[in-house]
């Protein structure tokens, strides 16, 4: 079998058409396909530019929620540090306001100077000493006690006699009072009698 030239050309020719017709089809079934590909394309990427303006503003809300809640935590920070300092104040200004003092006898000799301390019981103070019912109250004002000694080591030993270490009791800033003196030391003066 021999093909001639011009049948040669007429099966190319006819090749081509067959080829062009297959080439259409493909292309009818694909480009649905592609279109719908690049339809849904377009739409997944409006939805994520949508999620992304919607998480946006989510993070900028919560930025300015976490801003006013760190803001009010800060605001209740000073306002119970400023209470609990007030607080204070005024239990300090009450405990100061009432001064107890203990008299530890008069001058029964010459040459006795007037010594003053201070009196503190912690476990008093705060109302915790076990088996004890009730607390006098007094106790959580100050306390201060008056001495007469000649020096004020025979002061602090009197002192530590009466409020003893042991029942937790602290003597501080023990002094002589300015111008105490037994009452026959002090010359000029008249005492009634």
């Amino acid at each position: 079998m021999h093909i001639e030239k011009p049948d040669l050309v007429i099966i190319t020719i006819v090749g081509a058409i067959l080829a062009g017709v297959l080439l259409l089809e493909l292309l009818r079934l694909v480009i649905n396909d592609v279109y719908e590909m690049i339809a849904r394309h377009a739409k997944v990427k409006k939805e994520i530019d949508q999620i992304r303006r919607t998480a946006e503003k989510m993070a900028a809300a919560n930025r300015d929620t976490a801003r006013v809640r760190d803001a009010r935590i800060a605001l209740r920070f000073r306002e119970t540090s400023n209470l609990q300092r007030l607080e204070k104040e005024c239990e300090e200004f009450e405990r100061r306001r009432v001064e107890v003092w203990h008299d530890l006898g008069g001058p029964s000799a010459s040459g006795l100077a007037l010594y003053s301390a201070d009196i503190s019981n912690s476990a008093l103070t705060n109302g915790v000493v076990a088996g004890m019912e009730s607390i006098c109250p007094l106790w959580r004002h100050l306390h201060r006690a008056r001495v007469w000694a000649r020096t004020e080591m025979e002061a602090r030993t009197a002192l530590q006699q009466e409020f003893a270490l042991a029942d937790g009791y602290s003597v501080t800033n023990v002094r002589q009072v300015q111008g105490s003196s037994a009452p026959g030391a002090q010359r000029g003066v008249v005492r009634p009698s």
